[in-house]
């Protein structure tokens, strides 16, 4: 109707004027004709006004009539096609005018086509996404396979592995003619190389099969650099390169071992692609109160193009220089393995680099109220070297016993070697005390753990198994989740296969250490 009004008013106010001039005129005429104005002349007038004012009534009626029946089809039509908008389909009747039935099948035709594309699309889009979640399903099946396949297998991979660093290792402790020491230390070099790859591949597949959970907490980051700085600076002289480590007294709030080993990722990368200058390791602290550690290298840099994927498994800019010792090239896993051990700690990694300048890599984290530095006991009880302590070592693999058996005499360990419980219980029996330190392999044969030889040797000198009076020390090739949570249930220090002998004496000297200093 509300279109209606405008077309009726239309038609009905110029007849509506037409009969008011009608009537005026001859009004006019009237009065001139009879000025005393007779009553015969004006019921003459009246008349004609009324029949003026029925013709006015009549044609305002017809307007309405003719404004509704031409407006119903445009209003059809205007409502058909706001519906064709909103994506629903009309079907309108088709009249018989040859202008308004071809709109009217226009309007038709085109609602049917909408609906045959929707359909299309609906269709196709259905099929998109039921092969969109095939191939997601496929791509989480092949990277479960893939991470179950490293888990699986890294602990047979480890073993020889394993055995081969420890035999290199007493082979290079014994040898004193210079000819074959050389030849010793390339083949320790070797196996530095081939020990740094599989620790890339098997450290991702811990992290990828969840087997590492950060222990959050508040940590001095100046302790962090200090193991960083330990861990290379001989390295970066060795190459005439400079590591400055800028001292800081801030704290942050997270794991120690992951931000350790982010920092030891991140500044040997740093090292092995810098040719000149050094590596900087620094602290800013934010505005927004939280800590940026930043690592700077006057390196090679990388192309803007190469920077968004730096961070994913497998992909390297360049290699090293070829032939230049211990810049041996990786797989391309040391900042695959940093980012996912920075989103387990939920810290923001960025990245800047200009080619020919340098790459600063930085990680934010939560800073942390200073706590009251740690008081350590005196360093009197700590033994400057294992030799003559007592050690027994239980593994079912006969190579690694071997090797462990090698390398420990030559340190000057009192050692006992056993391939089960019931060998352990043997071995020790000569020996009026408990021993030291007991080291074990978590899987033995049999479906017997590490942890009962440990407890069974406790109870052979009437211990706690829970807190024994010796140190406790398992080696193991495992990566998957329940096994290492079942490890950490039992608060035993672990190494995780292949354990370099540096590694080793460094993890005996501190349970010995820790176990002195603990009540018993």
């Amino acid at each position: 109707m509300a279109v209606l009004r405008p077309l009726a008013l239309r038609l009905v106010l110029p007849m509506g004027l037409v009969v008011l001039l009608l009537f005026g005129l001859l009004a006019y005429e009237a009065c001139l004709d009879d000025p005393a104005g007779s009553p015969e002349r004006s019921a003459a007038l009246w008349r004609i006004a009324g029949f003026l004012f029925a013709g006015l009534l009549l044609v305002a009626a017809s307007g309405l009539l003719v404004a509704h029946r031409a407006a119903r089809p445009i209003v059809e039509l205007t409502e058909a096609i706001e519906r064709l908008g909103r994506g629903e389909q009309v079907r309108l009747d088709v009249d018989e005018g040859p202008l308004l039935g071809r709109l009217q099948r226009g309007v038709n035709d085109a609602s049917q086509a909408l609906a045959r594309s929707r359909n299309r699309m609906e269709s196709a889009l259905g099929r998109t996404m039921v092969e969109l979640a095939d191939k997601n399903a496929r791509l989480e099946a092949a990277s479960q396979s893939r991470a179950r396949f490293l888990a699986a297998a890294s602990h047979d991979l480890r073993q020889p592995l394993y055995a081969l660093t420890l035999f290199s290792s007493a082979l290079r402790a014994s040898e004193s003619d210079p000819a074959k020491l050389a030849q010793v230390m390339r083949i320790e070099e070797c196996v530095a190389s081939l020990d740094h790859l599989f620790s890339e591949l098997l450290d991702l597949s811990r992290l990828e099969t969840g087997a590492v959970h950060p222990a959050i907490g508040d940590i001095r980051v100046d302790d962090v650099f200090d193991d960083v700085s330990r861990n290379f600076r001989m390295l970066a002289e060795s190459r005439g390169l400079r590591l400055v480590v800028r001292k800081t007294d801030a704290w942050v709030r997270t794991d120690r071992t992951m931000l350790t080993r982010i920092l030891n990722n991140l500044v040997s990368n740093a090292l092995r692609y810098t040719d000149a200058g050094g590596v900087l390791l620094g602290v800013r602290h934010q505005a927004s109160g939280e800590v940026r550690i930043d690592v700077w290298d006057s390196g090679r840099g990388i192309a803007p193009e190469h920077q968004p994927k730096v961070f994913e498994e497998f992909y390297q800019v360049a290699s090293p220089t070829p032939g230049d010792g211990e810049r041996q090239r990786g797989l391309g896993l040391g900042l695959a393995t940093v980012r996912k051990l920075g989103d387990l700690l939920g810290c923001r990694i960025t990245l800047g680099s200009r080619p020919g300048r340098g790459t600063c890599i930085s990680l934010t984290l939560p800073a942390a109220a200073p706590d009251a530095p740690a008081r350590h006991p005196p360093d009197a009880d700590l033994p400057l070297d294992v030799s003559g302590l007592r050690v027994l070592v239980v593994d079912d693999e006969p190579s690694i016993l071997e090797g462990l058996r090698a390398l420990l005499a030559e340190w000057g360990c009192d050692i006992r070697a056993a391939s089960d419980e019931a060998g352990a219980l043997t071995a020790i029996a000569g020996w009026i005390e408990p021993p030291d330190l007991v080291i074990s392999d978590l899987r033995l044969r049999e479906g017997r753990s590490g942890v009962d030889v440990l407890r069974a040797v406790a109870r052979h000198h009437g211990q706690d198994p829970a807190a024994p009076g010796f140190a406790r020390l398992l080696v193991t090739g495992e990566t998957r989740s329940d096994r290492i949570g079942e490890i950490a249930a039992h608060r035993i220090p672990v190494l995780f296969k292949p354990v370099s002998p540096q590694k080793l004496r460094e993890a005996m000297l501190a349970a010995v250490f820790a176990n002195r200093a603990a009540p018993h």
